[in-house]
C-alpha cells in the first residue's frame, strides 16, 4: 500500500466523476514537469477522459521527442475544464496562469489536485500528493497511473522514464533512491525508449550550446565563502547564438569542484530577469532556504530563485607590494 493511498482514492473519485481534465505543467518546465504531465495525459485518455496537457512556456527541446508533447497548449480557459491537475509546481504561483485566473487558487470555484515532491509546496489544492522523499513527481505519477488500474503504456513509459532522468540527474543525484530505481527498471520492462531519452537530455549538445558552456566555465570563481559562483549576460547569448535554455546540464559540471561548498549559476533571461540556480553535494547545507530568501524554492540539494533585474560584473584589482 502506498503511503498516499488514502488521496489517491480522491483523486481517483474526482477523475471519474470528471469529463474534462486540464493538466498543468509549471512555468519555464523541466523534463520532469513534461514527463509527468505527458504520462497522466496518455493515461487518463486511455480510459475515455478528455485529458489536455497544458504548460505557460514552451517545453525544452530536450523533450521534443516525447509522444503528444507538440499538443501541449499554452492558453487555458478554465471554464471549459471541471478538474485541474498541477504537476511539479512547488508552490501556486509556479502554474503562470492564476494571474489571468484567479479562480484556479478559489478552492470553492475550481476543484484543483496538487502533485508535486517541493518541499516548498504550499498544499494549494483540495488533494494534495506532496512528498519530498520522491526523486520525481513523476514517481508519484506512475504510482496514481498504478492505483487508477491503469496500464502503462509504452509511451506512458517513456515519458515517465524522461522525468526521472532528468530529475535524478542521470541517477547520479543523491535522490536516486532503491524505489526510483525499481520504479525505473519496471518502465524499462515496459518499453521506456531508454536510449533516446539519454541522448537527447545529456548527449545531444549544439555548438552555440558547448561555446556558451565554455563561457560560464571561464568564468567560474570559488568566493572566499567557499561557493562557486559563474554569470551569464544576455549579450552572451546574442554574441554565441545561443539561448538560456541551453545552459541546462553545465550547472552539474560547476558542480563538481571538490573544494566547494555549493554552486551558483546567474543568468538573465532576456525577458528582464535574473534566474539563479543552486547545487550542492554537501549534505549539511539546504539550498531551498537560500532560494527562498530569493523569494523562490526547490530542494535541499537543488533550487533557484528568479527576480528582475540585471548582472553588473565587477573588477577588483590589488596592488601588492613589492617583497
Amino acid at each position: 500500500m502506498h503511503k498516499y493511498e488514502n488521496e489517491f482514492r480522491q483523486i481517483k473519485d474526482l477523475i471519474e466523476k470528471a469529463t474534462n481534465i486540464a493538466i498543468i505543467s509549471h512555468k519555464n518546465p523541466d523534463g520532469d514537469t513534461i514527463g509527468a504531465n505527458l504520462a497522466l495525459t496518455h493515461a487518463l485518455r486511455s480510459v475515455g477522459k478528455n485529458a489536455i496537457s497544458f504548460a505557460k512556456d514552451p517545453a525544452p527541446a530536450a523533450t521534443g521527442f516525447l509522444p503528444g508533447v507538440s499538443s501541449i497548449r499554452s492558453e487555458l480557459n478554465p471554464s471549459e475544464f471541471d478538474l485541474f491537475i498541477a504537476l511539479d509546481c512547488g508552490a501556486a504561483y509556479m502554474m503562470k496562469y492564476e494571474i489571468e485566473h484567479p479562480e484556479l487558487l478559489d478552492r470553492s470555484q475550481t476543484t484543483l489536485i496538487n502533485i508535486d515532491h517541493h518541499p516548498s509546496n504550499e498544499h494549494f489544492g483540495n488533494v494534495n500528493v506532496v512528498d519530498p522523499e520522491a526523486s520525481a513527481t513523476s514517481a508519484l505519477i506512475y504510482f496514481l497511473i498504478e492505483s487508477l488500474g491503469i496500464t502503462i503504456s509504452r509511451d506512458i513509459a517513456t515519458c515517465l522514464m524522461n522525468g526521472l532522468y532528468s530529475d535524478t540527474g542521470s541517477f547520479k543525484h543523491s535522490n536516486t533512491d532503491p524505489i526510483t530505481l525499481k520504479i525505473a527498471s519496471n518502465l524499462v520492462a515496459r518499453g521506456a525508449d531508454f536510449r533516446t531519452i539519454v541522448k537527447q537530455q545529456f548527449h545531444h549538445n549544439r555548438i552555440n550550446q558547448l561555446r556558451l558552456w565554455g563561457r560560464v566555465l571561464s568564468r567560474s570563481r570559488i568566493n572566499d565563502k567557499g561557493a562557486t559562483i559563474s554569470a551569464v549576460m544576455e549579450k552572451d547569448f546574442d554574441e554565441l547564438g545561443a539561448t538560456p535554455e541551453d545552459l541546462s546540464g553545465v550547472i552539474d559540471y560547476i558542480n563538481s569542484v571538490p573544494d566547494s561548498k555549493f554552486c551558483i549559476l546567474l543568468a538573465e533571461d532576456q525577458k528582464g530577469n535574473i534566474k539563479g540556480s543552486f547545487r550542492t553535494q554537501d549534505d549539511m547545507i539546504d539550498l531551498s532556504k537560500i532560494a527562498g530568501l530569493f523569494g523562490g524554492g526547490g530542494h535541499k540539494k537543488a533550487a533557484g530563485f528568479t527576480i528582475p533585474g540585471k548582472i553588473e560584473q565587477e573588477v577588483v584589482w590589488k596592488i601588492k607590494p613589492a617583497a
